[in-house]
């Protein structure tokens, strides 16, 4: 008798804790089913179809994205939907793969190392990863102003900034930096790496903060110098984090877009695919052909991201430490 009310007792605990586990999951398989795939598969079939200005539904087969691909090809564009948007978006993953990432594994080994000024290069480095994107857009965006940028007032300074006219040959554009279509995207570009070493600063630091310090000794005494030790060494062993980050840099690429959003007001020059396909949606809610370049970017995005994941782990064995 008591053995069975224990037995009863224990599968009663046993329901209870399912329950309990089942519970805190069910919110977010909820939330995956209805953000993520339901969305997804309303996007898909939302893409082989078009609304007349009656707001009829109409199905047009695969004319979506013989539509998107003349968008992405430059065979037709219309404002920020145009063929700028992919050849922006690919240009960011040489500038965070070789580039940014290089850099912030620099600067991360440098404090690692705790070199001459490394807490000056902490605080610097880190401080940009705390402060809203929005503020830093809004800071770069008043230095470069074309009339009181503090970085406009020191080129004119040194006699270098000119009045901004035609006829001037100052080296700041005709618009200014960010207004002018020829420098708009560089510029975007250097903001991209300057705000874009702090935020897996990190990562990279935590990472180098396991690593065997014994190996670094031994390293030392047989005379290998600090660049050995980096390249032989400290590689190796964060070369996990290197793929992991980098898979992610890739990947952010495709979603990339608040930079040319907050610094151009979306200038066309500065489209981005994630700025075309969300200020695109939210302008036009009913033009589906959106939907087929967001169907178009999943697919050659994963095919990006899953190939060089492949890659970056054939590059190197993963070191156990």
């Amino acid at each position: 008798m008591h053995s069975k009310d224990t037995r009863a007792r224990g599968i009663s605990v046993k329901a209870k804790r399912r329950i309990f586990i089942y519970g805190f999951l069910a919110w977010p398989i909820l939330h995956f089913l209805v953000f993520w795939v339901g969305m997804n598969i309303g996007t898909f079939a939302d893409s082989f179809f078009a609304y007349t200005n009656s707001g009829l539904r109409n199905f047009v087969g695969w004319e979506n994205y013989a539509e998107a691909f003349r968008i992405l090809f430059g065979l037709k564009e219309a404002g920020i939907m145009n063929h700028y948007a992919l050849l922006n978006s690919l240009s960011l993953i040489p500038l965070s793969l070789f580039i940014n990432l290089p850099l912030t594994v620099i600067f991360a080994y440098a404090i690692y190392k705790k070199v001459a000024g490394h807490a000056f290069f902490r605080i610097t480095l880190f401080l940009p990863s705390v402060i809203s994107s929005v503020i830093l857009c809004l800071v770069f965006r008043m230095a470069l102003d074309n009339s009181s940028g503090i970085f406009t007032m020191f080129l004119k300074l040194i006699g270098l900034g000119g009045d901004g006219s035609q006829a001037d040959t100052g080296i700041i554009p005709v618009g200014g930096y960010l207004g002018n279509e020829n420098t708009v995207w560089p510029t975007i570009l250097v903001f991209s790496v300057w705000t874009g070493i702090n935020g897996n600063l990190i990562y990279f630091s935590s990472a180098m903060a396991r690593m065997p310090q014994g190996i670094f000794e031994s390293a030392e005494i047989d005379g290998a110098s600090q660049l050995k030790q980096f390249v032989s060494i400290c590689v190796p062993l964060i070369w996990p984090t290197i793929t992991t980050i980098s898979i992610t840099l890739v990947a952010a690429v495709f979603g990339w877009m608040m930079p040319s959003l907050l610094l151009t007001d979306g200038s066309d020059r500065a489209s981005t695919i994630g700025l075309m396909i969300t200020v695109g949606a939210k302008n036009d809610s009913k033009n589906t052909v959106i939907n087929a370049l967001g169907v178009i970017v999943a697919v050659f995005g994963s095919a990006v991201i899953l190939s060089f994941r492949y890659l970056m782990g054939k590059i190197t064995e993963e070191v156990e430490y």
